[in-house]
């Protein structure tokens, strides 16, 4: 079920993004994880890029606002921060993991 928090956020439930990564796969958006480089190096989602919350202006500020994003960390919180920061930047087409990699997990019984 998507949905959409608070601050305007569009939320992907664990099973609608892993259908969302076949947009990733066939280079229609990126998938951007937003954990420290720790934490991605231990794991992630394949075709993610790195790029931690505290760097997508930097990193980022160079992209086409037009490209849509799929973002994650490990349980949501930092994807909104990083929602919020890519808003003000001009994105628009941005979907949320509810619940981070700890519910994409979950639901895939790891």
């Amino acid at each position: 079920m998507e949905g959409r928090t608070g601050g305007g956020a569009t939320k992907a439930a664990p099973e609608n993004f892993i259908s969302l990564l076949e947009r990733v796969e066939k280079g229609e958006c990126l998938l951007i994880d937003v954990r420290n480089p720790e934490e991605f190096r231990a794991e992630r989602i394949e075709g993610a890029r790195n790029v931690p919350v505290d760097s997508i202006r930097n990193d980022l500020g160079g992209l086409d606002r037009d490209t849509p994003l799929l973002i994650y960390c490990k349980t949501g919180r930092r994807s909104i921060r990083a929602f919020d920061q890519l808003n003000e930047m001009g994105f628009h087409n941005i979907i949320v993991l509810d619940g981070g990699i700890e519910a994409l997990k979950t639901y895939c019984g790891r």
